[in-house]
């Protein structure tokens, strides 16, 4: 990143007025915008007039309405025109275009490319850079929902792959070595696509929640096929469930039917009373009443494969 210095010799109409503002260092922004970034998922818009971004970087550093409404002037003597561009606007865009030249984000141009979204987006670097100066371990990086450029054109091949009509659950080349950072860029890539599928909902109860921090989410991405039986990384062998029912759907208490009607083991019936209860409320039996459905991504594309539902009930499933 940048030293953060302005210029003292020859400094810059601009440098002069970022100085005499007394505004951050754009190494300040920087790492600000990184913070942020980590903050929102991995991805912030543009810094253009009305984003929340905007506003919400200068409270962080407790910016005046001087400094908030200070604009530069740029004057066209052949066209007779004078452009007038906010200067905390023009500091984030340098900041972010510091970033880029660095490879810690993609460019809005790049993004959109991606994800048809004009949004600065964090790249593994910068999401390394980003858990650093936040004082978060690395190793909780494979566990946050964070978006990076890499992971999502992960994410873009799993989503636009066409649905096969015989489709196999199982990757047999999970058994031949892959590089660390490969296995844990395709976890991820998993995760990510199942999640954004399935607008971050579990599957059965709909529960939607994000951490305080907005950090993590409490959805998971379940495989159907369990990753231990080989189960593949892609979106036709997973669900995005909640964690009560990803456990509940691992240990074989419910299954699907191949029209994605929700099947309750005939086992709970054999249930202590007071077991399988939030307060009054049967967490299980509630599953079966009125042939209850799942909740599924609104592309059907994108559903689970019956292949991999007949599969869990055969081996998981305790009818």
């Amino acid at each position: 990143m940048s030293n953060g210095t302005y210029k003292r010799t020859k400094m810059s109409y601009e440098g002069q007025m970022l100085e005499q503002l007394k505004m951050p260092t754009r190494q300040q922004v920087e790492e600000a915008l990184l913070r942020a970034l980590l903050i929102h998922g991995g991805v912030i818009k543009e810094f253009s007039a009305g984003q929340e971004i905007v506003d919400e970087m200068a409270n962080e550093f407790e910016l005046n309405d001087q400094q908030r409404s200070a604009f530069l002037e740029t004057v066209y003597r052949k066209e007779n025109r004078v452009k007038k561009s906010l200067l905390w606007h023009r500091l984030l865009f340098r900041a972010a275009d510091s970033l880029a030249k660095d490879k810690l984000v993609s460019r809005p141009t790049q993004t959109f490319q991606l994800t048809k979204k004009n949004e600065w987006m964090l790249t593994e670097k910068g999401y390394d850079e980003a858990l650093k100066i936040s004082n978060i371990p690395n190793s909780k990086k494979e566990s946050l929902p964070t978006k990076s450029y890499e992971v999502q054109k992960i994410v873009k091949k799993l989503v636009e792959a066409s649905r096969p009509e015989h489709y196999d659950p199982f990757d047999k080349r999970k058994k031949r070595n892959k590089t660390i950072k490969e296995s844990a860029l395709r976890t991820r890539g998993f995760r990510q696509a199942i999640i954004e599928a399935y607008n971050y909902k579990c599957a059965i109860c709909g529960l939607k929640i994000n951490s305080p921090d907005f950090l993590s989410w409490e959805i998971e991405a379940a495989h159907i096929v369990p990753h231990r039986y080989l189960g593949r990384d892609d979106i036709w062998n997973g669900l995005a469930l909640c964690r009560l029912h990803h456990w509940a759907f691992d240990v074989g208490w419910f299954t699907m039917r191949n029209d994605y009607s929700i099947n309750v083991s005939s086992k709970v019936r054999l249930l202590q009373p007071d077991y399988g209860k939030i307060y009054d409320h049967e967490v299980l039996n509630a599953l079966s009443q009125n042939r209850k459905r799942l909740i599924l991504p609104a592309d059907r594309q994108l559903f689970p494969h019956q292949n991999a539902l007949e599969w869990h009930r055969k081996n998981v499933f305790h009818q």
